[in-house]
């Protein structure tokens, strides 16, 4: 428990898109092309449309195709379902893998060859 001022004080959502932000060099690394047109962006929480697309169960994310494709992040149904760094690390990874391999067209584990899927 850290005071907000203190300089090694990072938030949550501060250290949620640090994680982000690195998963998604990597992938930029992959695939340079690819990942140029697609929008990577993180919301707190999916919408009602995204529950009733996802038959009532809690979305972690969405991906859309179009000029430029975008996968969305849910921050908090990721946090819940994490319960260290690492597990946060991987659920990001497996989510962002699925989505963009969804919009480029290969599957999750070509995308990310450590995916480990909605387990």
């Amino acid at each position: 428990m850290l005071p907000h001022k203190a300089p090694s004080y990072e938030s949550r959502s501060k250290r949620f898109a640090r994680f982000v932000e690195q998963a998604v060099r990597d992938l930029e690394a992959r695939f340079p092309a690819s990942m140029t047109s697609i929008s990577i962006a993180v919301e707190a929480v999916p919408s009602k449309r995204d529950l009733v697309l996802n038959d009532g169960n809690v979305a972690l994310g969405r991906g859309e195709r179009g000029n430029p494709s975008r996968v969305v992040l849910y921050q908090h149904p990721i946090e819940l379902r994490s319960t260290n760094d690492g597990e946060l690390d991987r659920i990001i990874r497996d989510v962002l893998a699925l989505y963009v391999g969804m919009i480029i067209g290969m599957r999750p584990d070509q995308v990310d060859p450590d995916y480990h899927g909605p387990e």
